[in-house]
Order: C-alpha cells, then structure tokens, then sequence
C-alpha cells in the first residue's frame, strides 16, 4: 500500500507490505513498519493499521498523544477508507489502500 504522509508542511510518499503495520519511531527495542522519525511527539510504538476480514481498521496503541482519525479521537479499533486522514503526532497519514 501506498501511505502519503505530512509533516511540518511537507508531502511524503512510502511504500508499507503486509497487512499489520505499526507506526511509530524505532530504537533497540522497538521495531515499526512505518517511521515517523523526526516527528518526536510520535510514540515509539504509537499506533498500528491492519486488514481483518477485507476492512482495514486503525488503533492507538497507548500512545502519550494519542491518535486521531479524521480529526477525533480514536479510542479502541476504526475503519479505515481511501478517504481518511490519521493523525499521529504531528504527522498526517493518508492510504491507499490495495483493492
């Protein structure tokens, strides 16, 4: 899948594999698919993107600052679209999602 990312006014494009990709920044102890480094109100393990049962959802996972999903808070699992913005930290988040 393709993830545009904004942060600081600036566009980004990355490239994730997989159906569970966790964000965040990484360091010896954690490891994450999608590295939002220098953002550092990001947690290092901040927040995770899967597919289950064709839909993709979104979580927070305990992160400092949380996550939010089209401007609200995200509290437990949401679904995501094409169309959605995920905000961690002060990056935004934008996917295309494979068919």
């Amino acid at each position: 899948m393709q993830i545009n990312l904004q942060y600081q006014g600036k566009w980004r494009i990355k490239t994730a594999e997989g159906t569970n990709i966790v964000i965040g920044r990484p360091n010896a102890g954690a490891s994450v698919q999608i590295d939002l480094t220098p953002d550092t109100t990001v947690s290092r393990i901040h927040a995770r993107v899967w597919q289950e049962g064709g839909q993709w959802w979104a979580e927070d996972l305990k992160s400092k600052y949380g996550t939010r999903l089209n401007n609200q808070p995200l509290a437990g699992k949401a679904p995501l679209t094409n169309s959605d913005s995920l905000q961690v930290g002060e990056t935004t988040l934008r996917f295309d999602f494979p068919p």
